[in-house]
């Protein structure tokens, strides 16, 4: 008798290999929608901080406006810098990208300490779940404000 009880099948039922392959095909779905939410927060945070520095490079730029020389280009050189910012992933350019500067032009070089203010506004477009999921918004705007003095 108690051979018996030790001797059952080792092999699964029939129609539990089945069950598994259900509740696989019916969670797969929802895990792959969790990745790719996480990996798509992930780039927009990346975004969030490569428009800081884009913001931060710009105002540093444009605080140097008098050891160059030159104040009188102030918005063009911030845009530029901003837009042309070293080691910046994002794709800026003028249709994805505004960029505000305060004060917006100077006719003479500014006194020392005089703040210059430069807001970066940039359009993100995400890559993944956008696409899948039709209530997660197809753009999101980042937007960066740095305050820099202008130098001696």
């Amino acid at each position: 008798m108690r051979k018996q009880l030790f001797s059952q099948r080792s092999t699964p039922r029939r129609g539990v290999q089945g069950q598994s392959l259900v509740e696989i095909a019916l969670i797969l779905p929802v895990i792959l929608v969790l990745f790719l939410g996480l990996a798509e927060v992930a780039f927009i945070l990346y975004a969030h901080v490569q428009v800081a520095n884009a913001a931060r490079e710009g105002a540093r730029r444009g605080s140097l406006c008098r050891f160059n020389g030159d104040c009188t280009t102030l918005a063009a050189v911030v845009e530029t810098a901003v837009i042309n910012e070293p080691g910046q992933a994002l794709n800026m350019n003028g249709s994805n990208t505004v960029v505000t500067v305060q004060p917006a032009s100077l006719s003479s070089a500014p006194a020392v300490g005089t703040p210059l203010t430069v807001t970066v506004a940039y359009t993100y477009t995400p890559p993944f779940v956008s696409n899948i999921v039709p209530m997660f918004p197809a753009e999101i705007s980042l937007e960066h404000s740095s305050v820099m003095r202008f130098d001696k």
